[in-house]
């Protein structure tokens, strides 16, 4: 994006000639308010009080947004400063002084391209769009001298990245020569909007400053500023503020007018962006790996804003911290605190660090920058939504001194940089030598996977680690290890020989840390952490954890997946996908009439084809059992698509198309034969869908990200139509519409809002709908009152256990049919004394509360925060379809513990409390609770029928094993699981 752009300059000069702005506005960033005029109406009355209404055309005034003008905050935000007059400032673009209201995306962006065509130490590149098709932006800031020789700067900086053939010498030489680099992050959560202002103010005083500090910095940092991490929903919430805004400022900072649902934290499709860093789920991250991995950044910022009555917070965190975090990043941390809290002394603000946020998630946007060598920094302002508030202690915070806290802490931090250049330079060199030794502990292992599992899961995950940087292989010949531990935890001591082709990740590499954080099982708090966490839960019954504690790619998305030793044969870089490029539609094998095409269920894409076929107007049947055809064997969960049952002669093209819009390959089959002991593809075994209708509820009290989360899912990964139906008015909405109705997790009032529609809700189930819960919704449709489900909660059934339990020993005893044929045909049992001698020897229970109610909440304390558990998996099931193992890792989090029995269908279910654990902190209190309880059902009810899912299918976008489950309910489930009525 370095070309000309005046367009804010011809806006501004427009509105002078139309009379919108005072020609004598002051230029620089500490000038007074003044009247507004891109996107910032003229000021009302300086007394605050309201504009006319009606009367003389020319005395109307619009609202005035931002900053009340009797409050306005005129501290300058670099003061004694000198600007070059040259150079546009913010305030003469924007109308009204940067950081008095809300600076809009586009003036964010048109800002930036002014101060790149007038400063020779700016540069501005688009790096992308968003979904709203946004631009992404990046402004580079250095010195002209750094500008002409970038490619030099970064070539030098990459070789300290990456120091296999650098020697020590040359990476001496570097380290003195080489300018530091700054990666500036703002708002990466849309309504946290004081960071794009501030980045702007730290922008425009890095360009246009004639200070000699100014120059001396430039000289020795290189600024990567991104202005705005999440321009979408930065968009969102400004519409919002501005809808809500009047002529009398409102300081309350609990009133709407700063926000509604949904909000503006997350993106488009309302995900968390700051968890998005390690599965690059959305255009956003992705475009930023890019950046990152050119520039190598040794300082990498993130400002956010926390809850308005708060004052700042920044780095360093509290524990727990990610092990594989560098070990210079908490030392230099605590350098950066030291001198960003003189900064904030020398105006007597308030600060703290190390209270509430921690850094054990590897996906925040300071920690990925961490593990990739940086100084990650985090900010946390407190928010106000672009318009003064008043603090429970009296005073105002105006927008304008929040974004002040911004720029004046960005700053600190660059100054500290420059200060320890070649130190910080230093520091991160060692860290990077360290990650390619093999002598450093974790280095002697490798990731490993076998391929063809889940070939989509397989495709997304080599692509996606790529992208951060990480080099992944693949074995040319069988490749043999002497132990191996799978994502299980099943360990090999007697070794294991892994196939031609199978995937292989070495710790030992450039981007180690990020290979060990995204990929290890089982990370763990250490004795310190566990002991603090324990009595936070036993003296003051809450949780210090801040978020999920355990995210292993490996587990999400359920690879036949292990770490080993590090192999000693070389292995070929991977320079192509783990698929064999093939066209859309695979004709058949030899002469004759094809009987119509399939699509191997295997695949997570096959879901998308049913629905996008569907669409089509083509019939599509689905499998319940496995079956061969044309040479090929398919799993169970492949579809079918019968050409006599297919009016028109373009039925192959449709196939066609709806195979390579979905991206799996459709086989044309001759003959409806099976050529294995599978079904023959004309019988009872294949069934006929129905094409969905999907109605998803939304608005509050729904949870916003995790109604983002399936949102994301039905519209981007399955392509369905969904109509967004209002949880306010939902008693309005005509439920027939829909044979599909999506229910996600929401706050407490939802059970009022579905106690309101229970008869009418199950009269449409009965009537052949497809009623799909997640979460907490779906513990709310577990209550016997609502009459919507059999299912149970624990907590609600403590008197009920044993026979839970007995129902469970039957259920379990049907899954490993064994017959004592001693017992069958001669009476008497088989010698079982080994039996009787472990019996005997079983520990007596431990202790507990006489009262049941209590008892459990007391271990309802000790509920996860996200861990990965083991589950049983009913193979028998449509709902698991594209599954094919009989456990897989199972996403759980809170604390709802779900019962069921036949005839509810359970098609996954958590084990045993002694082999739950996975991955994550689970306590033994949990896992008693949790042990045999259901994480995903369904049940019969009328023509229709009930699906409920323990968590949020589809968590972050990545947690993909049970993310088919939930396509498989919403696509296959009318069809599959509800009966619909025959047409005639």
């Amino acid at each position: 994006m370095n070309r000309p752009h005046n367009g804010p300059l011809l806006h501004f000069f427009l509105a002078l000639s139309l009379g919108c702005v005072s020609s004598t506005t002051p230029a620089g960033p500490s000038a007074d308010p003044g009247p507004a005029a891109l996107g910032g109406p003229a000021s009302p009355p300086a007394t605050g009080s309201a504009g006319p209404i009606g009367g003389d055309e020319d005395g109307f005034e619009p609202i005035r947004f931002g900053d009340p003008v009797e409050l306005s905050y005129t501290e300058p935000f670099f003061p004694g400063a000198t600007y070059d007059e040259s150079i546009t400032s913010p305030d003469e673009l924007l109308g009204q002084p940067q950081g008095s209201r809300l600076t809009r995306h586009d003036e964010l962006v048109g800002c930036l391209e002014s101060l790149a065509d007038e400063s020779p130490r700016v540069t501005l590149t688009e790096f992308g769009r968003t979904y709203e098709g946004r631009p992404l932006v990046r402004a580079v800031i250095t010195s002209e001298a750094n500008h002409a020789r970038l490619d030099e700067i970064l070539d030098g900086v990459g070789r300290l990245a990456d120091p296999r053939g650098v020697s020590a010498g040359d990476t001496d030489t570097l380290v003195e020569s080489s300018p530091a680099v700054a990666w500036m992050g703002y708002s990466i959560h849309g309504d946290e909007l004081s960071g794009s202002d501030g980045g702007l103010a730290l922008a425009y005083h890095l360009a246009a400053s004639t200070d000699e500090d100014v120059a001396q910095l430039l000289d020795e940092v290189v600024v990567l500023l991104d202005p705005c991490l999440n321009p979408d929903g930065r968009a969102r919430i400004i519409s919002q503020v501005e809808q809500s805004a009047g002529y009398e400022a409102s300081l309350d900072y609990a009133s709407m007018h700063r926000g509604r649902w949904p909000y503006g934290r997350g993106n488009h499709y309302l995900f968390d962006l700051n968890r998005d860093w390690m599965a690059g789920i959305h255009p956003e991250t992705r475009g930023r790996w890019e950046g990152a991995l050119k520039f190598h950044p040794q300082l990498f910022v993130d400002a956010h804003e926390m809850g308005s009555l708060d004052t700042f917070l920044f780095s360093p965190p509290r524990k727990p911290l990610n092990p594989n975090l560098p070990e210079h990043k908490t030392a230099w941390g605590m350098v950066f605190a030291a001198d960003q809290a003189r900064a904030f002394d020398r105006f007597g603000w308030s600060y703290y660090t190390r209270e509430w946020f921690e850094s054990w998630y590897p996906a925040y946007s300071d920690a990925w920058g961490s593990l990739n060598g940086a100084v990650g920094i985090l900010y946390e302002q407190a928010g106000t939504a672009g318009s003064a508030q008043k603090r429970a202690s009296g005073d105002v915070l105006t927008y304008r001194e929040a974004v002040h806290h911004q720029a004046a802490s960005s700053l600190a931090n660059l100054e500290t940089l420059r200060e320890n250049r070649s130190a910080i330079l230093k520091s991160y060199a060692d860290h990077k030598r360290a990650n390619v030794s093999t002598d450093t502990p974790g280095n002697d292992r490798a990731f490993a996977f076998r391929t063809g599992r889940h070939p989509d899961r397989e495709a997304y995950v080599v692509e996606t680690l790529r992208a951060q940087g990480i080099e992944v292989f693949v074995t040319e010949g069988e490749l043999e290890v002497s132990s191996a531990v799978d994502s299980l935890g099943k360990e090999y001591e007697d070794g294991l020989t892994l196939p031609e082709g199978t995937v292989v990740i070495p710790a030992a590499q450039p981007q180690s840390p990020l290979v060990k954080a995204f990929l290890d099982f089982d990370p763990r708090f250490d004795s310190e952490e566990l002991l603090e966490e324990r009595r936070e839960l036993e003296q003051k019954h809450r949780s210090k954890v801040y978020d999920t504690t355990a995210w292993s790619l490996g587990h999400a998305l359920d690879l036949d997946a292990f770490w080993i030793e590090a192999p000693s044969a070389e292995l070929e870089p991977m320079s192509d996908g783990v698929e064999e490029a093939l066209p859309a539609l695979i004709g058949p094998r030899g002469e004759g009439p094809v009987y119509g095409w399939v699509v191997d269920g295997k695949r997570d894409a096959s879901v998308r084809f049913a629905n996008r076929a569907m669409e089509l107007g083509l019939q599509v049947h689905v499998a319940d059992k496995a079956f061969g055809t044309e040479g090929r064997t398919f799993h169970r969960g492949s579809l079918l698509v019968r050409r006599h049952e297919n009016a028109g002669d373009d039925v192959a093209e449709r196939v066609r198309r709806a195979a390579e819009e979905s991206g799996v390959h459709a086989y044309a089959t001759r003959s409806g034969r099976s050529l294995d002991e599978g079904p023959d593809l004309g019988g009872g075994h294949f069934t006929l869908l129905a094409k969905p209708r999907v109605g998803l509820v939304a608005n509050s009290p729904v949870r916003i990200d995790t109604y983002g989360h399936l949102w994301f899912q039905l519209d981007h990964e399955l392509g369905i139509e969904v109509s967004h139906l209002d949880a306010q008015t939902f008693g309005s909405h005509d439920l027939r519409r829909y044979n599909v109705l999506v229910l996600p997790p929401a706050g407490g009032s939802m059970r009022a809002l579905i106690e309101a529609q229970k008869e009418r809700l199950a009269d449409w189930v009965s009537g052949g709908g497809t009623l799909i819960a997640c979460g907490s919704t779906a513990a709310m449709l577990a209550d016997e009152d609502l009459g919507l489900s059999g299912v149970r909660l624990r907590r609600d059934s403590l008197e009920d256990l044993d026979e839970y339990r007995y129902g469970i020993e039957r259920e379990l005893a049907a899954a490993e049919v064994a017959i004592d044929e001693a017992l069958l045909w001669e009476g008497e049992a088989a010698d079982n004394d080994e039996a009787d001698e472990e019996e005997d020897d079983a520990d007596e229970p431990e202790e507990t509360d006489p009262d049941a109610e209590r008892e459990d909440a007391w271990k309802r304390l000790f509920s996860p925060r996200g861990v990965f558990t083991r589950g049983r998996v009913d193979g028998d099931s449509w709902l698991t379809f594209g599954c094919d193992t009989d456990q897989v890792p199972v996403f759980t989090s809170g604390d709802a513990a779900f019962l069921a029995l036949h005839p509810i269908q359970v098609p996954l279910r958590l084990t045993a409390a002694d082999d739950m654990r996975l991955g994550g902190l689970l306590w033994p209190e949990a896992r008693e609770r949790l042990e045999h309880t259901a994480a995903l059902t369904r049940e019969s009810r009328g023509r229709g029928q009930v699906i409920l899912f323990a968590g949020t299918p589809g968590f972050r976008g990545f947690m993909k094993s049970d993310a088919r489950f939930f396509a498989n309910a919403v696509v296959f489930g009318p069809g599959a699981g509800a009966s619909q009525p025959v047409g005639w």
